[in-house]
């Protein structure tokens, strides 16, 4: 038994590494011809260029099909032994489908695993190397990084806080730009009032402690406008605080994801994505087994002539469909509509239900 579990496990793995190379090299394809048109054209990217920066994008843009490579991989490894007749053998032999869909589980579990462990971080890396190579191609070689979303920042003490927000900036330099100061004390019932606004031109974080702003314009409720050159204030940022924050609106590698929610914690910020993160990482494993199950299901009862075709639609239809739903319910946990665990472990859990019901059907009738 442990040379037949070795054997169902190997052919598992070569099909899916056959999945995972014709899906990414789709990906890349798409890719590449989309980062030509954008940075070819406009930028006159070379074509090393292009192809090193598609190449820095892969990991992430691969990490979101992960579960298509894994129900494309059981399924054809399910129906390369079928048509094989191997599984007919087997069957015929005495064993049930649960004892040669226990290899092919094992495997998808310890993929989910080592996805999120390991190449999660990779993916997050490269990610992030694919940004500045494209910033630094798009400035024409200059050695700045910018921030694409707006910024948010938020800093408090006894007597009121701060809320800043820019429209971009350049990090290595710890500089905002386009940035506005809303400042709010606090009054004796402990409420907040809302009592100047800063406009300013950039704002450059001191390692001293202060933000030195310039070109502002200062607006109090009930006072003319007021224009100043330079203005310092005292802050609690720290730059390691503003290079964290800039980074909000992205997914931090696994292995960095509690701390960021520690430090987006202690800054007043919503936690809810990166939570919802943490948690679509952890399923994982689970959601690779389900799409294991439910590929199986689909495949052991094809019939050796056209089953192919069948197989094919079966697999573009349940992959598209479970990735829908998915993404759908994700995107209420991200807002908070659903508690991040509902929402990152309800379709697996369904998915996996649906799955066992159908195989059992199809296996015991």
């Amino acid at each position: 038994m442990p040379t037949l579990n070795k054997y169902i496990a190997l052919q598992v793995l070569l099909s899916i590494l056959l999945a995972f190379i014709i899906i990414t090299s789709i990906i890349m394809l798409v890719d590449f011809v989309e980062t030509s048109r954008n940075l070819g054209s406009e930028f006159d990217a070379s074509f090393l260029a292009v192809l090193y920066i598609t190449f820095l994008n892969m990991p992430m843009l691969v990490e979101q099909t992960i579960p298509f490579v894994v129900l494309f991989g059981v399924m054809g490894a399910f129906f390369n032994l079928n048509r094989h007749s191997e599984l007919i053998v087997l069957r015929a032999s005495g064993l049930s489908a649960w004892r040669f869909l226990k290899p092919a589980l094992t495997v998808t579990a310890l993929l989910g695993v080592l996805w999120a462990t390991a190449f999660n971080p990779l993916a997050s890396l490269s990610q992030q190397k694919h940004k500045e190579v494209a910033n630094k191609i798009a400035s024409g070689g200059a050695q700045i990084k910018l921030v694409e979303n707006d910024i948010w920042l938020r800093e408090g003490n006894a007597d009121g806080y701060v809320v800043i927000h820019a429209l971009s900036a350049n990090i290595e330099n710890h500089i905002l730009y386009n940035v506005v100061f809303y400042l709010f004390e606090k009054t004796p019932n402990g409420t907040a009032n809302f009592t100047t606004r800063l406009d300013a031109a950039q704002a450059e974080l001191s390692k001293n402690g202060y933000w030195q702003l310039s070109t502002v314009t200062e607006n109090q409720d009930g006072k003319e406008p007021r224009q100043f050159t330079t203005i310092s204030k005292l802050t609690n940022i720290s730059r390691e605080t503003l290079r964290t924050q800039s980074q909000s609106g992205k997914k931090p590698p696994f292995w960095q994801i509690n701390t960021e929610i520690k430090k987006a914690k202690n800054a007043g910020f919503d936690t809810t994505r990166m939570v919802m993160h943490l948690h679509k990482l952890l399923a994982l494993p689970l959601t690779l087994i389900a799409m294991a199950v439910i590929a199986a299901g689909a495949s052991l009862n094809m019939a050796r002539e056209g089953g192919t075709l069948r197989l094919l639609i079966a697999g573009g239809a349940l992959g598209f469909g479970v990735y829908f739903i998915d993404n759908l319910i994700g995107a209420f946990g991200e807002t908070g509509t659903l508690p991040p665990v509902v929402a990152a472990w309800s379709v697996p859990l369904l998915v996996l239900s649906c799955g066992l019901i159908f195989l059992s059907w199809v296996e015991d009738g």
